[in-house]
């Protein structure tokens, strides 16, 4: 028994799909396929997860194994393509690692395979429609080459307050707010004064053929029209038919290729709508750190491109362990999440976003709604002054949340602060056998060095293996 490697659905001069299969050694499967003896190094992979604030490490992902071409005996596959295609990297025949080729990379004596990061195509500005720049005014909904051409239509996912749209018809007074066609516009402001609302339109060539009344504002989808010309700052509230986050979540990730998993909408959309206005090019993978930061969370996706995003949590006993005779070092970087590496006292969150402060506003602004427009955001705080006493170092933490409720936001903060106000440890492994974990898991922690004599849950956030030599370093929190 031996590493094996295998590439699904590689496609070679002649476009036609092939299996490609290598081995550590000789090696026939139960169906007696033949694994070509090549591999040299059977992988260095490397996996983890994103928590904000929450953990002091980046996100990682990546991995490759090479390929003995000494004798030019691969050298037929520089006419293949591999990139997009599903591999394996198995162990005793059991799958050790499951990934995307992103492409082949030749030196003389070697080819190396080399894996896309999982959450690459996540790395990428999230699709946005442009402007036309086509009227032939007063006609048309796209701009002209004078005004809004090539510019990005913008998206509202889940809601926006007080955002303002994208004049695309001078001529008749409509703005667009997101290009989405499940935006319902439910507010329009002139100077923070509301204007009428005259009801919804049927239809594209309603909303072009129909004016409102003055004072007045009509809707369509994410585009609105005015009766009348606005007198300052035009700002729009709106929201897609369900704003809630996992529902927002699982949208941005369907558009990448990617799922959701269902436990984990349900858990997101608990913590109500979630507010995005895109008026320029960002990456979905950062839109989606957004949401999981905003409700202390995490994110990290599975082999089956399967993402998950839910709450942060201390972790867990179990059964599942790392024990002293498979551990070769024990280091601890950190006692506490917080800056400095020690516990957190304070959470500060920053939610109930706006998208345009205003000193602009019409003198018959009541002055709640002219304080509230002063300024982006709104303030919940989580105190421990007990923190304190014991670590006068501790500090605090302040997240910018895309959450709309506040009060959704002060139970994050205090449940984040519960989390991070005690010891937490961050601790890298050094193990001796290569049995990967699952990240974002549970896992004891058995070893008389560094006081976990006694075993300490554990969370693993990340992990790095050398398949060739067998060894394996668990990043590991709890």
């Amino acid at each position: 028994m031996t590493w094996t490697l295998i590439i699904r659905d590689a496609r070679d001069e002649e476009n036609q799909p092939q299996t490609l299969r290598f081995s550590l050694g000789i090696y026939l499967d139960d169906e007696d396929n033949f694994y070509d003896p090549r591999i040299l190094q059977p992988g260095l992979y490397e996996a983890g997860l994103y928590a904000g604030q929450l953990l002091q490490q980046s996100r990682s992902g990546y991995g490759e194994t090479t390929l003995v071409n000494a004798d030019g005996g691969l050298d037929y596959l520089a006419d293949y393509a591999v990139d997009g295609r599903e591999m394996e990297l198995a162990f005793k025949d059991v799958p050790q690692v499951n990934g995307t080729v992103a492409r082949l990379a030749f030196s003389d004596t070697e080819v190396s395979v080399v894996l896309r990061d999982p959450l690459e195509p996540l790395r990428s500005p999230h699709p946005m429609e442009t402007y036309a720049g086509t009227n032939v005014l007063p006609d048309g909904l796209e701009g002209t080459e004078d005004d809004i051409a090539g510019e990005s239509k913008p998206l509202v996912f889940g809601e926006v307050r007080n955002a303002q749209p994208v004049q695309v018809n001078t001529a008749k007074l409509i703005y667009q707010v997101s290009s989405l066609s499940d935006c319902n516009v439910t507010a329009v402001y002139d100077r923070g004064y509301a204007l009428d609302n005259g009801g919804n339109y049927t239809s594209l060539s309603q909303l072009q053929s129909t004016q409102p009344a003055p004072d007045e504002f009509r809707s369509f989808q994410g585009y609105i029209r005015l009766g009348s010309t606005a007198t300052g700052t035009l700002t729009v509230d709106a929201e897609q038919a369900d704003p809630r986050a996992g529902t927002v979540a699982q949208a941005l990730a369907t558009t990448r290729g990617y799922t959701l998993h269902d436990d984990d909408v349900a858990t997101l959309n608990t913590y109500g709508p979630v507010r995005f206005y895109l008026t320029s090019d960002t990456n979905t993978l950062d839109l989606l750190d957004r949401i999981a930061e905003s409700i202390g969370g995490w994110l990290a996706v599975q082999a089956d491109q399967v993402l998950r995003l839910g709450d942060w949590e201390a972790p867990e006993p179990t059964a599942a362990a790392i024990n002293d005779y498979a551990i070769e070092t024990v280091s601890r970087s950190a006692t506490g999440a917080g800056p400095g590496s020690l516990p957190v006292w304070r959470v500060n969150i920053e939610c109930d976003r706006i998208e345009t402060v205003q000193n602009d506003l019409a003198g018959n602004i009541d002055n709640a709604r002219r304080a509230r427009m002063s300024k982006q955001t709104r303030r919940v705080v989580a105190t421990d002054e007990t923190v304190r006493e014991r670590h006068p170092l501790a500090g605090e933490i302040t997240i910018n949340s895309v959450l709309a409720s506040y009060s959704q936001s002060q139970a994050v903060a205090d449940r984040v602060l519960q989390l991070l106000s005690v010891r937490r440890d961050s601790v890298k492994v050094e193990a001796l056998e290569a049995l990967l974990p699952t990240v974002g898991g549970n896992l004891t922690l058995n070893t008389p060095r560094q006081g976990y004599g006694n075993g300490r849950a554990m969370r693993v956030t990340g992990y790095r293996l050398n398949a060739q030599t067998d060894e394996l370093t668990l990043n590991l929190w709890g």
